[in-house]
Order: C-alpha cells, then sequence, then structure tokens
C-alpha cells in the first residue's frame, strides 16, 4: 500500500485566528475569541471540573453544523481546560472514531462537545460528553467497555454578533442562496413595514402600518398588538401612503405617518399593547444602525418627495424655479429602506421613474443606480458578508410577482423564487431568525376570501435552518 502523505495540522490557535480574520468588518481583531465563545467555554469547563484522580490526559473532539465556529470554539476550550489542569490533545479523528483514537494513543478521558445556537435564541449552546478513556484490569477482556459511565455537561452563553456569525449553520449544497415562506397575514393592505425593537429589550418584531391601525408581530409573525391610528386632520390623497421607523422617538419606539395627515404619532409597546407616546412634524422614512432617514410626502399624493435628510429640520422646500419659469415637477420616490448594520450602501430610494438610488449612511450617492426593481424593497445582508444585499419584487404590474435577491453592485439575480400570489408592495430587513444575520420579510397584497385586501408576510433568509 502506498503510504499517504502526511497532512500538516495547524494549531488550534492559529485556525481560530484565521477563522476570525475571514470575519465581516464589523468583527472584532484577529486573534481573540468572541466573548461568548469565552464564556461557555470557561462554563463548560467548571462544569468538568478539575481533573480526578490525577487523570490529565484529554482529548477534545467539537462537533458543530457551521464550520466556521469549530476552530475558535477548540481553542477556547483547549485554554479553559489546560487552566483546570488538564492535558488537551485535539482530536482529528471523526466522531465516529473519536472514542477508539482516544483509548489508542493513551488518553484518559474524551470530551466530546456539541455546539450550537439554541433555536430562537441569541444563545451559544454547549453540551459535552465525558468519556473515560483508560484501559482498566478489570475490562481486559472486554475491548470498549468503559471503566466507568460517561457524564454530560453543559454551558450556555449569551450569542454576541461575532459568534453569531462563526455559530451560522452552513446551508445544505443545493438549498440555494436563500429561501422564501409565508410568516403570517395581516388583514388589510399593508403599507409600510419595518424590523426592530419596538419594545427594546432585545426583542426583535415586524411592525405593519395599514392606512387605519399599527400592527406588531412576532419575528415569527404572530400578533402581538395593534391599535387604530389616530385620525387627526388628513387631506385626500391620490393613493395611500405611511411611512414608518423604529428607533429611540423620544417616549416610544414606533414612528409613524401616513401621507396627508397633519402629524405623525410615535407609539410605545408597553406591556404587550400600543399606547400613544408622542406627536412628530417630520416624516420618519426609514431607521437603522447609525441611520435616520426623514422625508416629506408630495402635497396630495402617497408618494414622497426626493428630498431626504438625516434631520427634519433641515429638510426645505424645492427652490422656485428661476426666471419665473413654470416649477418643474419634482422627482418623487415611492419607497426608501435602510440596511439594518449600515455599511458603504445604507439606505436605497426608488423613485416613480424606475430609478432605484444607492445612498451612503450621509445620503449621499454611493454606487451607480439601479433600474428593473419593484416596489416592495428591503436592503439586508443575508448572507453575512457585511455588503447588504436589495431584497426585491418585479418592476412591472403585468406577470405574476415574485422575490429576488441582488447585489448593489448589479448582475444576475442570486435568488428568484416561484410566483408569488399578491403584489409584493413594502419591505424591511433586520435579524428574524435570531441567527445573528439579516433576514428581510415583505408585504405581498392580495384579495382574502370575502374580497378584501389581505396581506401575506414572506420571510427571506439564507439561514440554514430555513432551508427547504
Amino acid at each position: 500500500m502506498t503510504p499517504r502523505a502526511a497532512i500538516p495540522v495547524l494549531p488550534p490557535a492559529l485556525l481560530a485566528a484565521l477563522a476570525l480574520a475571514a470575519l465581516p468588518a464589523r468583527a472584532q481583531a484577529p486573534g481573540a475569541a468572541p466573548p461568548a465563545l469565552a464564556a461557555a467555554a470557561e462554563a463548560l469547563a467548571d462544569a468538568l471540573g478539575p481533573p480526578p484522580d490525577g487523570r490529565r490526559a484529554l482529548a477534545l473532539s467539537v462537533e458543530t453544523r457551521a464550520r466556521a465556529l469549530a476552530a475558535p470554539l477548540e481553542a477556547a476550550l483547549e485554554a479553559a481546560l489546560a487552566r483546570r489542569g488538564y492535558a488537551v490533545t485535539p482530536a482529528r479523528a471523526p466522531a465516529s472514531e473519536a472514542e477508539a483514537a482516544a483509548r489508542a494513543s493513551g488518553q484518559d478521558w474524551l470530551l466530546r462537545v456539541q455546539a450550537g445556537l439554541v433555536p430562537g435564541r441569541r444563545e451559544l449552546s454547549l453540551v459535552g460528553e465525558v468519556i473515560p478513556a483508560w484501559a482498566s484490569f478489570f475490562l481486559q477482556h472486554r475491548p470498549g467497555a468503559r471503566a466507568i459511565p460517561p457524564r454530560l455537561v453543559q454551558a450556555r452563553a449569551a450569542a454576541d454578533p461575532d459568534t453569531l456569525l462563526l455559530a451560522r449553520e452552513d446551508r445544505p449544497a443545493g438549498a440555494g442562496f436563500a429561501s422564501v415562506r409565508a410568516l403570517g397575514q395581516v388583514p388589510d393592505e399593508v403599507l409600510a413595514l419595518a424590523v426592530g425593537e419596538p419594545g427594546g429589550g432585545g426583542v426583535r418584531a415586524i411592525v405593519a402600518v395599514t392606512s387605519t391601525e399599527a400592527w406588531v408581530l412576532s419575528s415569527g409573525g404572530a400578533p402581538v398588538a395593534r391599535r387604530a391610528l389616530e385620525p387627526g386632520e388628513r387631506t385626500p390623497v391620490r393613493a395611500p401612503a405611511a411611512a414608518l421607523a423604529v428607533g429611540e422617538f423620544g417616549g416610544g419606539r414606533i414612528a409613524v405617518r401616513l401621507a396627508g395627515a397633519a402629524r405623525g404619532e410615535v407609539l410605545a409597546l408597553r406591556d404587550g399593547a400600543l399606547q400613544p407616546a408622542g406627536a412628530l412634524d417630520g416624516t420618519p422614512v426609514c431607521a437603522a444602525e447609525g441611520v435616520r432617514v426623514w422625508g416629506a410626502f408630495a402635497p396630495g399624493r402617497g408618494e414622497l418627495l426626493d428630498r431626504l435628510a438625516a434631520d427634519p429640520a433641515s429638510l426645505t422646500a424645492a427652490p422656485p424655479a428661476a426666471g419665473g419659469a413654470a416649477p418643474a415637477a419634482p422627482r418623487r420616490l415611492y419607497r426608501v429602506t435602510a440596511a439594518p448594520h449600515g455599511g458603504p450602501v445604507a439606505v436605497a430610494a426608488l423613485g416613480v421613474d424606475g430609478r432605484l438610488d444607492l445612498l451612503g449612511p450621509d445620503l449621499a450617492p454611493a454606487a451607480a443606480p439601479l433600474r428593473g426593481v419593484g416596489a416592495g424593497l428591503a436592503l439586508a445582508d443575508l448572507d453575512g458578508d457585511g455588503a447588504p444585499e436589495l431584497v426585491v419584487s418585479e418592476p412591472g404590474p403585468g406577470a405574476p410577482d415574485r422575490v429576488r435577491v441582488l447585489r448593489t453592485s448589479g448582475g444576475p439575480p442570486l435568488l428568484e423564487s416561484g410566483p408569488v400570489a399578491g403584489r409584493i408592495l413594502a419591505g424591511a430587513g433586520g435579524d428574524l431568525t435570531g441567527d445573528g444575520v439579516d433576514d428581510a420579510v415583505l408585504g405581498s397584497v392580495g384579495a382574502g376570501p370575502d374580497g378584501r385586501p389581505v396581506t401575506t408576510l414572506l420571510l427571506v433568509s439564507a439561514d440554514a435552518r430555513e432551508a427547504p
């Protein structure tokens, strides 16, 4: 038999540094384990305790469905166990062969650790099985028998953003860039969507606005709260529209203004109910990490003027035309959306002329404009690479609508779904599956069984757990 060439094995610390260096720009510097990894590793080592009876030799096997997590977690566990007095040897055999390999190499213990995110929670879970691997005189005629029963040790830690990225499961082969599925329904036409923390406390939710109500839905699409919007003074508009943002707005975290309304309103989510918390003179178009965008509705219309600002006080009326000529009709916008975590392209603004402007955090042009984008629009970094993708509907009303995912630099779609019932007219980005990476939610408006409008919320996610 021809001997196999030796495969060089990099030290776990070096593997960890390489894995961390591959994270997007918002991750920390290479070399140091993210806080959640270190905390979980220390907690698991505490649960294991010091070496009993002087048995220090321990083989460590880390099992996870997220390949990027294995090396940095192994390094963090190796360091934590060494501080408890163990002589740790990382196992390089497949999981099914790790115990036999530990016995053959003279180890006292095999620690098999299964790691992953807790479904629906931003927590890293470690479950370890401590298996005795030393040879016992009394079991010499029973190969593979264990000297004492194995035991389980467990630990959890709140997952920081870096750990969430590392622990994200790889999508199955052939699963496509992202998945699309129905999430829930709102029994009316949704005019605007937002994803954020309407009640604070780190709990993500969906906020939807119709012409008469504001809704809060859980990340799974279940209704949490609803409230009728203040009728107030309104002027007629050609088509209903709304501006919506979730963030800090004085006494509440939901800011909404209907087209034609004299003022906007701020709502607070308290004890499972939406309550009035103030009024707004400005029009909150969207809000995200590091950016808040204000605009203004065109008089008598359901579109926004093509004038956006980070401060509502800086919005001014259009300058008069020179020479007394009739003023040119100002460009109007269908939709403005923000990337949840900012980035070089932080805001996208779609005009009624079909041109999509891609703007930076300062609202200046950040990339070449695009065309061929529908009014259902969201910016979301679906793959966690630090650059948001465009999640959009079809541009024309004729053919059946579809969900498409595009790069902001253009090119062929990363994803094109099958036909979607209704028309996709609203969208927003944010993490709804709890894996630390953006998802998108789109609102598709169709007719219900009674003929009245109903909006189906569609989740667009690259989370491996959403793969069909």
